[in-house]
Formats: structure tokens, C-alpha cells, sequence
């Protein structure tokens, strides 16, 4: 089974960033010419507790609504960026006092919830498997490392732990860009869509053709009975990991390669999730999405 349709295309976009509109230096105008600079072809200015939108082509790049909403818990924060609403949301953004129902009223209103920076966020493994129709977590968040923040960029451990234990999340990578002095275009999200259009994005993110990259990219990810195969672009190491802690040969190191195969545990513990990373010469990494295998038995 093939993870990703054959010769359908890839499109580049940043689903998390700010402008003046609440704590970002640069006007939404700004932003949108930044990131089309870049090369860009889909982008979501997420300004805190504020919808923008609506979501439409602006010569040449895709503009999504999107919101980001926080909530403050117990020894953790939880912010939900909101991708894809439509306009109604805006009047009914303060109706939900609590994430679960944030994420609810984002997919009752045509949108895709992201669970942003949950490292940066402290979010504990309780509150990860608590939450229910995430469409995606961040991976990697480019404005949680210095020198804006602590590096707190990574959470592929928590998504790991989360994983394991019944609650896999699919996986992009974004910049939430606020100071625009170096973190812009830093991370990013491949989207497989028919076409640019709000309502082909919004289909592949639900359906999980997507993956996250800081510059390497993935071409194919096919599962078989037995054994995970992928093709990329050449990179330096390939690295598996699943719900079982040690696996030899998980680890795959050497100049230019451009496939990997990984042959599936099944005893004496069976795996149930297994995840690849590819990383460059230049240390950027691309991470897929969890792959459920057979066995899996996710709620």
C-alpha cells in the first residue's frame, strides 16, 4: 500500500504564523509577500484569537483562514491552531471554554485543529491522550529554539510517548513566525493535493497526504505485510522509530541515500506505529506521519 497517490503534486506551505494583527512585526500584507517570495504555495496567518480569511487564491498562493487559540491548564499551556474555518466561526470563537470543545466547534465549522508546539507547551502525556479529532500536532515548531525561546522546538519524543499509548497524532512542521528575523521558512508542511484549492488542501490534510520537512522530502512510503519501504531525497541517515524501544538496524547512516527498507517486529513485542525521519548534510530533517500498522487498535 502506497501512503501517497502517484504523480499527484506536492504543495509547500507554513499552516502557523502572526502578524501585527496580534503579536507578529509584520502586516498580514507583509507576511503573505514573505512567504511568496520563499516559494511558498499555501499559507495560514493564524493571529491569536483572531480568524483570518476567507480562504482564497491570491496570485498564485493559496491563503487558508486560520486562528490560533490558547488555554491555559494546570502546569501546561495548550494552544490549537484552527485551519480552514469559515466565516462564522469569528462570531462563535469565545463560545468553547475548554480545548476539547475548541477542537469540536473548528471541525463544526468546515476546519482542521493543529496541536501547536506541545513541547514548548509542556503538554504532559495525559493531555495528549485526552484529546480527541486532532487532524495533526507539530512536530517541530522553528520559534520554539533560540534565540527566540528555550529549545523546545521538537517534540517528536511526546508524540512518540502519545503514540504508544493509543493516541497517534500526524505530523507537520511550522515556523509560527512573529519576529520575522530569521525563523520564517525555516519549517514547513508538503501537502499531496489534486489541486491548489482550499477544499483539495483541506481534503488531503484530513486524509493524512502530508508530511513535515525542514528541506528533505519524502517521494513514496509504502507499506507491505512484513516491512516499510521509502523513497527520498538523497540524505545522510534514515531513521525508523516505533513503540518498541530497541530494534536493530532502525538506523541507516551513509552518504546520498535516496530509499530505505525497515522489516517489521513482531515479536517479542509487536510494533504498532512506525514513524521515519530523514535528515541531510545540512542536519534539516523531514518526518512522516505515524504509520498505523495492522495490529493497531487506536480508539
Amino acid at each position: 500500500m502506497n501512503l501517497f497517490e502517484d504523480g499527484m503534486p506536492f504543495f509547500k506551505g507554513n499552516l502557523h504564523c502572526h502578524t501585527t494583527v496580534s503579536d507578529g512585526t509584520l502586516s498580514p500584507a507583509e507576511a503573505v509577500r514573505l512567504y511568496r517570495g520563499l516559494g511558498y504555495d499555501l499559507l495560514a496567518l493564524t493571529d491569536h484569537r483572531h480568524l483570518s480569511g476567507p480562504s482564497h487564491l491570491e496570485n498564485g498562493m493559496l491563503l487558508l483562514s486560520g486562528i490560533e487559540m490558547d488555554y491555559t491548564l494546570p502546569c501546561e499551556a495548550l494552544h490549537i491552531v484552527g485551519i480552514g474555518m469559515r466565516e462564522e466561526y469569528a462570531y462563535r470563537k469565545n463560545q468553547w471554554p475548554d480545548p476539547q470543545s475548541c477542537i469540536d466547534g473548528m471541525r463544526k465549522y468546515g476546519g482542521c485543529a493543529i496541536l501547536a508546539h506541545p513541547a514548548w507547551s509542556l503538554n504532559t502525556l495525559a493531555t495528549l491522550t485526552g484529546l480527541r479529532h486532532v487532524t495533526a500536532a507539530e512536530i517541530y515548531n522553528s520559534f520554539s529554539t533560540v534565540p527566540w525561546n528555550g529549545d523546545r522546538a521538537d517534540s517528536s519524543l511526546l508524540l512518540d510517548l502519545a503514540a504508544t499509548h493509543g493516541t497517534p497524532y500526524n505530523v507537520v512542521a511550522s515556523d509560527d513566525s512573529h519576529e520575522y528575523d530569521g525563523e520564517a521558512g525555516q519549517s514547513f508542511t508538503m501537502v499531496q493535493a489534486e489541486a491548489l484549492t482550499a477544499e483539495a488542501v483541506m481534503q488531503a490534510l484530513r486524509g493524512g497526504r502530508f508530511y513535515a520537512s525542514q528541506g528533505p522530502g519524502f517521494e513514496q512510503i509504502t507499506l507491505e505485510k512484513d516491512r516499510v519501504s521509502i523513497r527520498c531525497s538523497p540524505v545522510e541517515t534514515i531513521i525508523f522509530y516505533s513503540n518498541v524501544p530497541w530494534v536493530f538496524g532502525r538506523c541507516i547512516a551513509g552518504s546520498g541515500q535516496t530509499a530505505a527498507e525497515y522489516s517489521l517486529r513482531s515479536s517479542p513485542e509487536e510494533e504498532t506505529f512506525l514513524r521515519c525521519q530523514i535528515i541531510d548534510h545540512n542536519g534539516k530533517s523531514a518526518w512522516s506521519n505515524p504509520i498505523l500498522l495492522p495490529s493497531f487498535n487506536h480508539p
